[in-house]
C-alpha cells in the first residue's frame, strides 16, 4: 500500500517550516539563524560513491564522501495521512573548489563556491532530514571566506570511554594458622580488691501458672 501511495506522487500541496526538531538536534533555516545566539543551520551528508582514480581507471572503488550544507528550507511532503517525509534543502559547497584541509588536518569550506548555482532542472539540492548531521562552522581567523568545520556533540551525550580501566589489585596471601604466643593471660583485674558473693536468690514468677521458681547460684570470685 505505501509502494502504490509513493509511486501515485506527493499531495499538491507541502508544509513549510522555518525550523524543527530531528534526531534530538534542532535545524533552523539560514534565514532565520543569522540574527540567533547559537547555530543551527550547518548540515553535512556522508554518502557512499564510486569514484575512479583516472580517466583510464576501470575498477572504481567505494568511498565515502562528505558534503557540507546551509539549510535554506525545510519542506514536508505528505503522500497518505500517515505517509510524509521532511525535506531539507540546502545549499551545498563544491567539493572541488570549496573544500579543503589545513595543515592541522582541519576541514575548512568556502560558501562562494556552491553547487547547483545555475538552478537547472536537474539539481538535486533536497536531502531528507533523517540523511543529514549537525555542524558548526567557525570562521578561520586566517583565511577570508573559508570556515572551520566543528561536529555537533549532543548536550546529553559526552565523550567518555566504552570501557573502564581499573588498576589491578595485589593479592594478600592470608594463613589459615593464626600463631597464638604462649604467655599467660590474666583475666583478673589486678590493683584492686576482690569482691566475695555467697549467695544469689533470684525469684522468677510464673504468671500464667502460677508457681514461683527459686534459682540458687553460687559465685565465687
Amino acid at each position: 500500500m505505501e509502494l502504490i501511495a509513493l509511486a501515485d506522487g506527493p499531495i499538491q500541496h507541502a508544509k513549510r517550516y522555518n525550523a524543527c526538531i530531528v534526531g534530538g538536534c534542532r535545524y533552523r533555516v539560514k534565514s532565520k539563524d543569522i540574527d540567533k545566539k547559537t547555530q543551527c543551520s550547518g548540515v553535512v551528508v556522508n554518502a557512499d560513491t564510486l569514484s575512479f582514480a583516472s580517466a583510464k581507471d576501470l575498477n572504481p572503488r567505494c568511498g565515502t564522501v562528505s558534503y557540507y550544507g546551509v539549510l535554506k528550507d525545510i519542506l514536508e511532503i505528505q503522500y497518505t495521512k500517515d505517509t510524509q517525509f521532511l525535506m531539507f534543502e540546502c545549499d551545498w559547497v563544491d567539493n572541488e573548489k570549496g573544500l579543503k584541509q589545513d595543515e592541522f588536518k582541519f576541514t575548512l569550506v568556502n560558501f562562494n563556491h556552491l553547487m547547483y548555482n545555475k538552478n537547472l532542472p536537474t539539481d538535486e539540492p533536497f536531502v531528507l532530514a533523517s540523511q543529514v548531521q549537525q555542524v558548526w562552522y567557525i570562521p578561520d581567523p586566517s583565511e577570508v571566506d573559508w570556515n572551520v568545520v566543528v561536529t555537533m556533540t549532543r548536550r546529553d551525550n559526552y565523550d567518555v570511554y566504552s570501557t573502564i580501566e581499573a588498576e589491578p589489585h595485589s593479592r594478600v596471601q592470608l594463613d589459615d594458622n593464626i600463631p597464638i604466643r604462649n604467655e599467660d593471660v590474666c583475666w583478673v583485674r589486678e590493683g584492686v580488691e576482690g569482691i566475695f558473693v555467697d549467695e544469689t536468690m533470684m525469684t522468677v514468677e510464673n504468671v500464667e501458672e502460677g508457681n514461683e521458681i527459686e534459682i540458687e547460684d553460687d559465685f565465687d570470685v
